[in-house]
């Protein structure tokens, strides 16, 4: 394997965007889950770095925000470390096509807010990936709190990839788009 190296800037620590209260500038405090919030910028990215711990299990998002065309969220993934999240950075910043990653459309400004509670809200790894007439689709599942459920479909021909936790359904995605990409000759 060829030594990859994030083509971005480092690191930076960001305080989390707060939500307004009553017109004012409030300031509230950071929940003890929150373990990280960080940006870097490559030249067609703004890639975000959140870390939580949820129920004493690290959860690491790296999301991407296009800065070129219309202004688009992308989640590349939830990881176990802020190392996974590295090398998915990585990956992408040498080939955006190397990682499925999801579109959020229903993202717009505020898609990452801590409100006056001190409550994170934040996009999950769900969404559509979509390249050509080949796409993958990662949803919640609405019955059960905490599975999501994956699907990939080639023009008219669909396959059911599983139903797992956020993490897991992640894997499960990389895996079968590596899998697959490891076989085509025009990628």
């Amino acid at each position: 394997m060829r030594d990859l190296r994030i083509q971005a800037s480092r690191w930076q620590s960001q305080p989390l965007p707060a939500e307004a209260a009553n017109g004012g500038f409030p300031t509230p405090v950071p929940p003890a889950s929150l373990l990280d919030y960080s940006i870097c910028r490559s030249t067609d990215f703004l890639y975000h770095r959140l870390g939580l711990d949820v129920d004493g299990e690290p959860y690491w998002y790296l999301y991407a925000l296009s800065l070129t065309g219309a202004p688009t969220l992308w989640v590349l993934g939830v990881f176990d470390t802020a190392g996974q999240v590295d090398f998915f950075l990585a990956l992408h910043s040498d080939n955006p096509l190397k990682v499925p990653a999801l579109r959020q459309f229903e993202a717009g400004p505020g898609w990452l807010q801590l409100n006056t509670a001190g409550q994170i809200h934040y996009p999950h790894y769900a969404g559509v990936y979509q390249v050509g007439l080949k796409s993958y689709r990662v949803v919640p599942v609405a019955a059960e709190p905490g599975l999501f459920s994956a699907s990939y479909s080639d023009r008219d021909h669909v396959d059911y990839l599983g139903q797992a936790s956020e993490k897991e359904i992640c894997l499960l995605v990389y895996g079968h788009f590596d899998s697959r990409l490891r076989g085509c000759k025009l990628c």
